[in-house]
């Protein structure tokens, strides 16, 4: 009994303790004068406390507050000032900067700087969405820099979160509270599991449930050289929605496959229609293809073409964001708008050519079927027993050698009767080229050869 009762005082002495952490504005002088991570001397920085609410209404709109305070050792760690928060195109409104200062310690005393208009910039990145940036004043080696933001959004909100950074992450909290009418599934992944605490809210006019999710002292996961996406191995947490249900009302269920996900992509205007479109390359292509017969030929020369013509606005996606006759008449679109005009263009070839939507190495592993799984499109072309992959955005690739940021794992081809199937985007031969070279080195440091 008497451990029980040292054990209940302990965990409350806990949580008191990150409570306080978790008020704005409580920076003390002993973490300013920290130089180094206690449990990680190389770390340029480490969060001391980052916080994730995130509410959902019965009408399936959420509320997402982040807290965060982050402490900075080094010079190397002065990005992290430099805060990026990205919102759907136009919903200036959906995104609030609550709080956000820089603390420092000077002669003996703590010195607070207020984040200023001028240092919130507004990037309008493309169609899909915008960044809204943040620069912290007065940053150095020992600064504590301390910010809370609201963004307004809807199931999107409600995707993944990596918790664990290239950085240490002393504690870390997400807080769910989301009606019972909405099912969701929940996925874990990384090595080190949270705590987790779930009740009823009984605040509101519907039942639902909070459920916190607590991690404590992560350690950095830093950046490997031959590691295509550290963010596959992060510690986080994905939500799916499943389905909704209210009784007597409305069900309907979201889960699905990998091939219901394809045919909804493909029945989107900005997929399937764009790449049915014609009408507007016909005549160039003749003079393209003209002397090509084989196969193989007709497919260099059409990739050519386009990787020449075309030119990739460094924007990706599965949807078009121009259109393709717009973006063959500007020569210049996004990943959609090139390589389903590559596809269109060698299917009229009477070549057997079909979209593959792939999640890039930046976008980390597909894991369960859902909308959000891909953010990129490729060509195929099949001849007889071989599958042909190609993307023209890339001014160095051929036919079967991808950029690097397509080699992620599997691809998810879509044929024109609806069909898919997945596809393995590794490369299928080693590099053909062999370098030799023959010189010497001077006493000098001059190399002849």
């Amino acid at each position: 009994m008497r451990t029980f009762l040292i054990s209940i005082l302990l965990f409350c002495a806990f949580l008191k303790m990150n409570a306080q952490n978790a008020s704005l504005g409580n920076v003390t002088i002993a973490q300013l004068e920290e130089k180094r991570h206690p449990k990680d001397s190389a770390a340029v920085a480490a969060i001391l406390y980052s916080n994730i609410a995130i509410d959902l209404n019965a009408n399936g709109n959420s509320q997402k507050t982040t807290t965060k305070k982050v402490k900075i050792y080094k010079s190397e760690g002065y990005n992290l000032s430099n805060v990026q928060i990205y919102f759907a195109a136009g919903k200036l409104n959906y995104v609030n900067i609550v709080s956000a200062y820089t603390y420092n310690l000077v002669d003996g005393k703590i010195v607070k700087t207020k984040l200023k208009p001028e240092n919130e910039f507004i990037e309008k990145t493309n169609s899909s969405y915008w960044i809204k940036k943040i620069a912290f004043p007065e940053v150095k080696e020992g600064s504590i820099i301390e910010y809370q933001f609201t963004e307004e959004g809807g199931f999107s909100s409600l995707y993944h979160w990596n918790i664990q950074e290239n950085i240490p992450v002393n504690y870390s909290e997400l807080k769910t509270t989301l009606p019972d009418a909405f099912e969701f599934k929940r996925n874990l992944k990384g090595f080190f599991p949270p705590k987790i605490t779930s009740k009823i809210a009984n605040t509101y006019n519907y039942i639902a449930t909070e459920t916190t999710y607590v991690f404590q002292n992560l350690p950095a996961m830093r950046e490997e050289a031959f590691v295509n996406n550290m963010d596959n191995y992060r510690t986080g947490i994905s939500l799916e929605l499943e389905r909704i249900a209210v009784p007597g009302q409305f069900y309907k269920t979201f889960s699905s496959d990998w091939t219901s996900v394809a045919k909804t992509i493909y029945d989107f205007d900005s997929f399937g229609v764009e790449l049915n479109k014609s009408g507007y390359f016909e005549d160039d292509l003749k003079v393209v293809l003209e002397g090509k017969v084989k196969p193989d030929a007709k497919i260099t020369a059409i990739l050519e073409y386009v990787k020449s013509n075309v030119k990739w606005n460094q924007h990706n996606g599965y949807s078009c964001e121009k259109g393709v006759r717009k973006a063959y008449k500007e020569k210049t679109g996004n990943s959609a708008d090139i390589n389903l005009m590559l596809t269109a263009m060698l299917r009229a070839a009477k070549l057997t050519a079909n979209p593959v939507l792939i999640s890039t190495r930046s976008n980390g592993i597909a894991y369960f079927p859902n909308l959000n799984a891909f953010n990129y499109v490729i060509a195929a072309v099949e001849t007889g027993d071989e599958m042909i992959l190609l993307d023209a955005t890339d001014p160095y690739s051929t036919p079967n050698v991808l950029p690097l940021r397509d080699l992620n794992w599997i691809g998810r081809l879509i044929r024109k009767d609806g069909t898919s199937e997945s596809i393995d985007l590794a490369p299928k031969k080693f590099a053909a080229d062999n370098i030799a070279v023959d010189y010497t080195i001077e006493a000098g440091g001059r190399i002849n050869g």
